[in-house]
């Protein structure tokens, strides 16, 4: 077993030092558009979506290709159901982390606020 040295170790710890750094700086959003859509942001993630459901079928045949002959089928449906099980997570939780309401409002901050004083 070798030994580890700082240099192996380095980016790992820059990158816990970003994370740590990134809960103590509070982020600025700039909401100008009042709860607008745009629709181009709206276009790029279907467009998105759709690239990653072409994706698919050449990630199943990849696999396909790298096991025997008898788990070329079963390896290439694991794909199929990981793109499923990932379009109902869109649906239940990613629409709505998406378009959904967003509870860091004026409106909830001052009833927040409220509540604390009461």
């Amino acid at each position: 077993m070798s030994k580890t040295t700082v240099k192996q170790l380095a980016p790992f710890i820059v990158l816990l030092a970003v994370a740590l750094a990134a809960l103590f700086i509070p982020s600025l959003p700039n909401f100008d558009d009042k709860g607008k859509y745009s629709s181009a942001d709206i276009a790029w993630i279907i467009v998105a979506t759709a690239l990653v459901f072409l994706m698919t079928p050449g990630l199943a045949f990849f696999y396909g290709g790298m096991v025997h002959r008898k788990n070329v089928i079963s390896t290439m449906i694991k794909s199929v159901v990981a793109a499923g099980v990932v379009s109902i997570l869109w649906v239940f939780v990613g629409y709505s982390l998406c378009f959904g309401t967003t509870r860091n409002t004026e409106e909830h901050r001052s009833t927040h606020n409220k509540n604390e004083t009461e």
